[in-house]
């Protein structure tokens, strides 16, 4: 069996929430003795597999055992902020970015994120495929700047173009000569 080092990474990822009961004998998740009580106003930060997992535990029809707090990075200054500056958007800091918005979307179905960080990404990588490119332009203080701000998959897709552009670059190279 194969397992995804991206997929991994983005499932440990924190996020906080609370369980909708007080629960008995889980102090491991907070780092306290195991029968310890865990109250309905702790917030807690656990990895979004764990997060998943027990918020598909239902207490009843419309209410699980745990409900998680949308993060700040999805929020809706943040999406806001993403339509109307794509390119000004620092994904470094949440690595696997568009790994988690495509695993957060599973998990909550918001339709209207999905499509806001889908133009953000054309919008992102029509910019890395121009550095790629243009690589006497790639040292200015700006794109140097822009470069900073990618995730793991715009820097995986910009070392791709990067090679690519070289390849083919040889190839007429060698096709010429």
């Amino acid at each position: 069996m194969y397992f995804d080092l991206d997929d991994i990474l983005a499932d440990s990822q924190k996020f906080t929430g609370s369980f909708e009961v007080d629960v008995h004998n889980v102090g491991c998740l907070i780092n306290s003795k195991e029968s310890a009580k865990i109250s309905k106003t702790d917030k807690l930060e656990l990895p979004f597999w764990l997060v998943t997992s027990l918020s598909h535990i239902f207490l009843s029809e419309d209410r699980s055992l745990f409900s998680v707090e949308r993060p700040e990075y999805l929020s809706k200054l943040a999406t806001n902020f993403f339509k109307a500056s794509p390119l000004n958007a620092d994904l470094s800091v949440v690595s696997h970015f568009y790994r988690i918005v495509e695993k957060w979307c599973d998990f909550i179905d918001q339709p209207e994120l999905v499509d806001t960080v889908f133009d953000m990404l054309v919008a992102r990588a029509g910019r890395i495929n121009d550095l790629s490119f243009n690589a006497a332009e790639m040292h200015s203080r700006e794109n140097v700047e822009f470069l900073q701000t990618l995730d793991s998959f715009e820097k995986d897709l910009f070392q791709i173009s990067s090679e690519s552009y070289n390849d083919s670059r040889n190839w007429m190279k060698s096709v010429i000569h």
